[in-house]
């Protein structure tokens, strides 16, 4: 009986590492093949803006992930610009049909095979891209004077504990939650807290997401008393020689630009992807990521982008609010 007994405990010890190592797959991903996207609305453009999570980075040695990931949209006939950010850990299929995460797939198919994953999982025609690193959008940030943000108490609290903090980061000196003045440096600091805690309902990664697009629109909002001269110049000499790589040509620039200037009195609508509740944390070979309903956020953006009822008439569509 005793044997029995040491038997079935030997068996089991040794089922353990094979439960242990037991990888659940995800849901299937259904995406859109290149001839079934939608096509984009007259007057709908579509600018991917991309970070390399690091302070130098080098196109012809890509290794770096690409933690901030952020679609404008200007629509020139609704006169809306739109920000929608994606968070960096989320699932996606890779252009070679494998699973991992989105931040990883410019390091391996490059800045193309990123934009490609995009438009086939949400069903979009985006075509041009921007890359910067960390230094970059700390000069763009200065060149333009600065931004004004609005911190808590307990982002103040991690800016303060930073051991390259210095008084000068910000007018006035970091005190506690309010509105600051922040120079470049300081704002690129404050869009990469890590914190465990929650803030506005918001917890780690969802919040970067958020500080991003609140320095953008920041940025957007100091450029609506901008000059057509000043529009071109920053266009053309400030952020163009701040750029690691892109697509657009100093022509495209100056497109943007001028979609930028026509539209510089509207305001800044903001999105992040996954909306609500529809994304959970999944570990896929012991690599954290964000699972998500695609075909809730597929509704959701586009919903956000084309069909709100500020656009094209339509004033019956659903009132969607992340």
């Amino acid at each position: 009986m005793l044997k029995k007994i040491i038997a079935v405990l030997l068996i089991l010890c040794l089922s353990l590492p094979v439960c242990a190592l037991a990888q659940q797959d995800p849901k299937p991903i259904a995406t859109y093949a290149p001839q079934d996207i939608p096509k984009t609305p007259e007057g709908v453009h579509h600018y991917l803006l991309l970070c390399a999570d690091t302070w130098k980075c080098d196109i012809n040695n890509m290794d770096n992930y690409t933690d901030g990931i952020m679609l404008v949209t200007v629509d020139t006939v609704a006169h809306r610009i739109m920000l929608t950010s994606f968070i960096r850990d989320m699932l996606v299929l890779r252009p070679d049909g494998k699973y991992g995460r989105i931040n990883a797939v410019a390091s391996r198919f490059g800045l193309q095979g990123l934009v490609d994953t995009i438009n086939s999982h949400f069903g979009l025609e985006i075509d041009k891209y921007i890359l910067v690193d960390w230094t970059d959008v700390g000069e763009i940030i200065d060149a333009l004077g600065g931004v004004d943000i609005t911190i808590t108490s307990g982002e103040a609290t991690r800016l303060r504990d930073k051991l390259t903090y210095k008084s000068d980061w910000t007018e006035p000196v970091l005190s506690g939650a309010g509105t600051y003045h922040f120079r470049g440096y300081a704002a690129v600091i404050y869009m990469r807290i890590r914190s465990s805690g929650r803030v506005d309902g918001e917890s780690y990664d969802y919040r970067r997401t958020t500080r991003a697009r609140n320095v953008v629109s920041s940025l957007a909002d100091s450029l609506r008393d901008i000059t057509w001269p000043e529009a071109t110049k920053l266009a053309t000499v400030t952020i163009w020689k701040s750029i690691v790589d892109t697509n657009m040509t100093l022509a495209d620039m100056m497109t943007a630009a001028g979609y930028a200037f026509d539209l510089r009195s509207a305001e800044i609508e903001q999105l992040r992807i996954p909306v609500g509740n529809t994304g959970h944390e999944f570990y896929y070979y012991d690599m954290a990521t964000q699972e998500i309903d695609y075909e809730a956020n597929r509704e959701a953006l586009q919903a956000f982008l084309l069909e709100s009822y500020t656009v094209r008439g339509v004033d019956d569509a659903d009132d969607w609010d992340w």
